[in-house]
C-alpha cells in the first residue's frame, strides 16, 4: 500500500514541475527595406512545447491572425517559431499570397524590461521565399497603456469607417449543426483551401438549391451572394473528394454586413455539415 501511495505522490509531483508558461509580446517585424509593420505574440509554453497565435497588421483592412507553433529552450531563452495556417483575415487578396514566417528570437532584458528579438523568413505556401527581416517586441503588459493611447487616436481617424465584428471560428466535423441568427436579406459567402491545395471538393447547397456541384477548393476564396427567404433558412456543405491529404478541410466566411462568422470544416468522405441561418 505504501507503494502504491508514493507513485501517487510522484505523480503529484511531476504535475506541479509541469510549469505552463504565458508570453504574449506586442511591436514590430521589420521588413528589409526598412517597413515596419505591426506584430504581436500570444504564447503557452509548457515542457518546452510552444503554442498560439500571431496578429500582423492590427487594426487595418489586412489583420490577419496566424497558427503560431514551436519550442522553448529555457537554457539559453530562445524560441523557435512558425506560422502554420490563417486562423483568419480581415484581407481581400488570395490565400496563397500570404507570407508565412519563421523566428527564431531570443529573450533579452534591458532596465527590467523583457524584450523579444530576432531574425524570421517567410514563405508562400508553395515554400518559395517571401520576406524576411528582423523582429522587435515588448512585453505586451509593459505598453499597454500606450496600445490604448494609439487605439485611441486610431478610432478618431476611423470613426466614419465601418468596422466589421469577427466571431470566434467555429470548427465543424461529420454531422454538426451551426445555427446563426441574422440581420440582412442577403448573405455573403467565400469559400477557399486555406492550406496546400490538395484536390479537395464539396458540394454547397442552400435551401436545397445546389450552388456548387463537386467544387474544388483552392487558395483563391469563391464569393457567393444569396438572397435569404423569411425564417430558416439552410446551408449544406458536403465532402464529395478527400484530395490527397484527408480530412476534406476547407475555411468559409458568411457575412452579415457588419459582421463576419469564420468557419472551418473537417469532412470525411460523403459527411457534411448543417448551417442554420435564422432571419
Amino acid at each position: 500500500m505504501k507503494f502504491r501511495y508514493l507513485f501517487i505522490f510522484i505523480s503529484i509531483s511531476q504535475l506541479a514541475l509541469a510549469q505552463i508558461n504565458e508570453h504574449k509580446y506586442f511591436g514590430a517585424i521589420i521588413l528589409e527595406n526598412n517597413a515596419p509593420m505591426s506584430f504581436s505574440l500570444d504564447l503557452i509554453e509548457k515542457d518546452g512545447k510552444v503554442s498560439g497565435y500571431s496578429i500582423t497588421n492590427h487594426d487595418t483592412e489586412d489583420e490577419t491572425k496566424s497558427e503560431i507553433q514551436g519550442l522553448y529552450f529555457k537554457e539559453d531563452k530562445t524560441f523557435q517559431l512558425q506560422e502554420t495556417q490563417i486562423i483568419y483575415t480581415k484581407s481581400e487578396n488570395p490565400i496563397n499570397s500570404f507570407c508565412y514566417i519563421r523566428m527564431n528570437l531570443k529573450t533579452k532584458n534591458r532596465f527590467t524590461k523583457k524584450r523579444l528579438e530576432g531574425n524570421f523568413i517567410g514563405n508562400f505556401l508553395d515554400s518559395s521565399s517571401c520576406a524576411k527581416g528582423k523582429v522587435l517586441l515588448l512585453e505586451k503588459s509593459i505598453i499597454e497603456k500606450k496600445i490604448k493611447k494609439i487605439e485611441k487616436k486610431i478610432e478618431k481617424i476611423k470613426k466614419k469607417e465601418v468596422k466589421q465584428e469577427i466571431t470566434t471560428t467555429e470548427i465543424l466535423k461529420d454531422g454538426d449543426d451551426l445555427n446563426i441568427k441574422w440581420n440582412t436579406k442577403y448573405i455573403k459567402i467565400k469559400i477557399w483551401d486555406s492550406n496546400q491545395e490538395d484536390g479537395d471538393k464539396i458540394n454547397l447547397k442552400i435551401n436545397n438549391n445546389i450552388i456548387l456541384d463537386d467544387f474544388e477548393t483552392n487558395n483563391k476564396p469563391k464569393n457567393i451572394k444569396y438572397k435569404l427567404e423569411e425564417g430558416k433558412n439552410t446551408i449544406e456543405i458536403k465532402a464529395t473528394s478527400l484530395g490527397s491529404s484527408p480530412p476534406n478541410t476547407c475555411r468559409i466566411e458568411l457575412i452579415d454586413k457588419r459582421k463576419k462568422y469564420p468557419i472551418l470544416t473537417q469532412l470525411e468522405l460523403d459527411k457534411s455539415v448543417l448551417i442554420i441561418i435564422e432571419k
